[in-house]
């Protein structure tokens, strides 16, 4: 008896028999109470190793099932994120672009509106060509016949308020006014009438300096001589393209007359304040060959007038159009040697092989020299 009472429990002496919980237990008996304070309460899991444990077949697969459906998730909201964005990117790129629109719109709605309103204000002006002071000096103004009445504006010479050009009278070397807004602002209209017709007018020759036509000039007089250049070009300073109120139309060719351009140029340009400005059957006195294509601003009321009398513009204010008339007087021989040509076509040329000042000649010799 004494001996089993002496005896140590079982489970002390059936160490390796003890549960692990037991084991643990025991070893938190055996930690200080301080240690145990700071190193907390020890998990059952802490003494596991789980580095070789493997899922079952079926965990892996609803493991995996799950991982993808994760991933198709992200990826539904990744395209519902780019969606979103590209809509809201489509959205502000039509209200930019609404806006836009409605600011050219706007934009070009008032240019025009304004550029009517200054050509309907400036037409009474224009078709007097422009509004000037009366000259003091009456020893200035001549009257070539009764009923009309020439001045000399700033070396500018005008009848009956009408800006003319030609043989007779010359502009200033310094005269640059570039295209008149009028004039241009017509002839814009013009051109849209024609296309509603189903033609197309464009201008092929406008505005021309001083310089300009005298290289013109000086090419044309070199190749057919002064004698020539003088009937179907003008000097320099005696060119209508130097006061910026013609426009030579498509074709500078003489067979341009047989188009149905010039002939609706013809029937309608005069409703829109143009003339032709040198017609068929006026060459003596416009002192140039007929130009179907050249056309001159002077306002509505004056070019239907004109058109309708069947009248050039010189025979419309009664002046001449003639070098001799000219204040420099200046005569072919003369001013051959000053430019250093002959008065005769240097290669024996007859009239029928003459070109027009703007035309093929001009297109191809002249523009290759003033560019």
């Amino acid at each position: 008896m004494k001996c089993m009472e002496n005896a140590a429990p079982a489970s002390t002496l059936l160490g390796s028999g003890n549960s692990e919980e037991d084991m643990i237990e025991n070893d938190n008996r055996n930690v200080p109470e301080e240690e145990r304070a700071v190193k907390g309460p020890e998990s059952i899991i802490d003494n596991y190793d789980l580095s070789r444990y493997e899922l079952s077949p079926e965990e892996k697969a609803r493991e995996e099932m799950i991982r993808q459906r994760i991933r198709d998730r992200r990826r539904a909201a990744e395209r519902r994120r780019i969606k979103r964005n590209r809509t809201l990117a489509l959205i502000v790129a039509v209200v930019l672009v609404f806006i836009l629109c409605r600011g050219c719109y706007a934009s070009y709605r008032k240019k025009r509106d304004e550029k009517q309103a200054k050509a309907k204000a400036t037409e009474s002006k224009v078709e007097k060509q422009i509004v000037y002071e009366e000259d003091t000096d009456s020893s200035q103004d001549e009257q070539p016949e009764v009923g009309h009445k020439i001045q000399n504006v700033d070396g500018l010479t005008y009848v009956d308020g009408i800006l003319i050009v030609n043989k007779t009278y010359p502009l200033p070397h310094d005269y640059a006014p570039g295209i008149s807004t009028a004039a241009q602002a017509a002839f814009d209209d013009m051109t849209a009438a024609a296309f509603n017709d189903g033609l197309y007018l464009y201008v092929n020759s406008g505005y021309r300096s001083y310089d300009e036509q005298y290289m013109l000039y000086y090419n044309y007089a070199l190749s057919r001589g002064i004698a020539e250049a003088d009937r179907v070009s003008s000097r320099p300073g005696y060119s209508e393209h130097q006061s910026g109120l013609c426009f030579d139309v498509n074709s500078t060719d003489f067979s341009f007359s047989d188009t149905a351009e010039a002939r609706w140029l013809a029937a309608h340009c005069a409703d829109y304040g143009f003339i032709i400005r040198f017609p068929k059957g006026k060459e003596a006195i416009t002192g140039y060959e007929y130009e179907s294509w050249h056309i001159r601003y002077v306002g509505v009321d004056i070019a239907k007038e004109i058109t309708s009398k069947g009248l050039c513009l010189e025979e419309y204010l009664g002046v001449t159009s003639n070098y001799d008339d000219a204040p420099d007087g200046v005569s072919q021989q003369q001013l051959a040697e000053e430019m250093g040509v002959t008065v005769d076509d240097p290669n024996g040329g007859t009239e029928t092989d003459a070109e027009s000042e703007d035309s093929t000649y001009y297109d191809e010799g002249y523009e290759s020299q003033v560019q």
